[in-house]
Formats: structure tokens, C-alpha cells, sequence
């Protein structure tokens, strides 16, 4: 369980990386998932197995290979949030990148489709093995041959976001494919997720989702192809695309859209 002070810490070290990136360095948007630099107190030092960069409050620090975390994925904020209460969800993690970080939709399970992962046993030790159930089902495999090997790249890092390489004893295979790119571990992972071609689309589409207070309809879709084409050619600059967007017709006739 995630103690308050965890959670507000958590928050803290994402956003100090979102500020440096977007605001101080006006950086390439792809660095915030593979960056090795962040920000830490000595709640989050401690779960990171690393020293802790001042005796009070946060001060940059900087990860390496050998702690296997690196970028948004490695952090608390979203290993924990992207849990059960108790153990890491393969399937929470894999929805979380599929559906907010590359727009794609993944539809919920129908209500009468029991959903829970098998307990540990002797033949499934590991939730790889658990839950290979689902993919045993063709209904139940549509959905989570999408989201399950994203999620299980990143079950080296348990409920809270500690790094371990056996679960009840048995060694955790962090390998998988995320869309035609292998990796062999988390590390590997956030580089497919910083390279994959629909991370800054998807963002581009969030941005003006936001912005304009509505989901992107069909009609809005050469605007955000517009908007991704800037976004891509200014060195993925998060602040170049706000600044383009509210400049564009897209953002000055929104409201004369809905």
C-alpha cells in the first residue's frame, strides 16, 4: 500500500521532469520517457535503491542502466497508479501507454466476463504465466495481446515501483514486442515507447482535445495532422505545439465548431 506522502512525492518528482523538459530546456517531448535525470526526496531515493541527492526535499539526480528505470515508466507516479492495491497489473500498465500515450482505444471487458487473474500455483508461479490465461481466449486475447506484454516489460518493478527480478522465487521475463520492436527489459521498453510513431501524434491529439474542450472529430483530424507536422519538424518542442495551437483556426474556432 501507497502511504500518502509516497503519493505526494510521486507527483512532485513527475512534474519537476515535465517543468525542466517543456519550460527550462524546451526540450524534445521523447525525453521525458527515456531520460536518465530526475528529481528525488528521500521517500522516492529510497524506493529507487539509489542515494538520495539532499538531506531535505528534491534535488536532481541521475539514474543508470543497472537500476533498469529510466523516464516517465520508471517512475512511482505511474508504476503505483498503474496497480492493484496489493501487486502490479500487466494489463493497468499496458491500457495506460496504449490508450493516453499513444491514442489507441481499448474497449472494456463485457460485465459478465470475469476478469480476475488466477492465484499463484505451482504451474503459474509469475503473472506472465497467470495471465497467459486470458490469452488463451480468442474474445479475451483481442484486447489483452494489446496491453499485457507492454505491461509485463515493466513487472520487474512490483505494486509500489521497487525493482525485483523474482516473484515468489521464480525469475521474471521482462522481454516482449511492443508493435515489430523487441525489448528485453523496461529499459528497452521505454526506448520503443520514446521511438513509436504514434507518441507525438498522440499527444498533438490530446493537447487539442484539451485545448478545444471536445474529442477530436473526424472533421479536426487534417488540423491535428497539421499541428503533428510542426510538432515533428520543431524537435518534438512541447512548447512550440501549444504555441502553435493556439495561434492555428483550429484553437480561435472551436468554439463556433461545437
Amino acid at each position: 500500500h501507497m502511504s500518502p506522502e509516497v503519493g505526494a512525492s510521486a507527483r512532485e518528482e513527475t512534474l519537476l521532469g515535465v517543468v525542466e523538459n517543456v519550460v527550462y530546456e524546451d526540450g524534445d517531448y521523447r525525453d521525458l520517457f527515456i531520460t536518465t535525470r530526475t528529481f528525488l526526496d528521500r521517500k522516492l531515493a529510497s524506493i529507487y535503491n539509489v542515494r538520495a541527492p539532499a538531506r531535505e526535499g528534491f534535488a536532481e539526480a541521475f539514474l543508470d542502466e543497472g537500476g533498469h528505470r529510466r523516464g516517465v515508466l520508471g517512475q512511482v507516479s505511474f508504476l503505483a497508479l498503474q496497480s492493484h492495491a496489493v501487486n502490479s497489473s500487466a494489463t493497468l500498465r499496458g491500457k495506460f501507454v496504449r490508450e493516453v500515450l499513444l491514442c489507441q482505444y481499448i474497449p472494456p471487458p463485457p460485465s459478465d466476463v470475469d476478469t480476475s487473474i488466477p492465484e499463484a500455483s505451482a504451474d503459474a508461479v509469475t503473472l506472465r504465466e497467470r495471465v497467459a490465461v486470458h490469452l488463451e481466449d480468442d474474445f479475451c486475447a483481442s484486447c489483452h495481446q494489446l496491453v499485457d506484454p507492454i505491461g509485463l516489460g515493466l513487472e520487474q518493478f512490483d505494486g509500489l515501483g521497487h525493482f525485483r527480478t523474482k516473484e515468489s522465487g521464480a525469475t521474471i521475463d521482462p522481454s516482449g514486442n511492443l508493435d515489430g520492436v523487441a525489448f528485453a527489459d523496461a529499459w528497452g521498453l521505454a526506448g520503443a515507447v520514446a521511438e513509436h510513431d504514434r507518441l507525438p501524434h498522440c499527444l498533438t491529439q490530446t493537447v487539442m482535445a484539451y485545448a478545444s474542450g471536445h474529442s477530436i472529430t473526424d472533421g479536426e483530424q487534417d488540423a491535428v495532422d497539421y499541428l503533428d507536422a510542426g510538432f515533428r519538424h520543431h524537435n518534438h518542442s512541447v512548447s512550440f505545439l501549444v504555441a502553435d495551437l493556439v495561434m492555428s483556426p483550429a484553437f480561435r474556432q472551436a468554439g463556433e465548431i461545437q
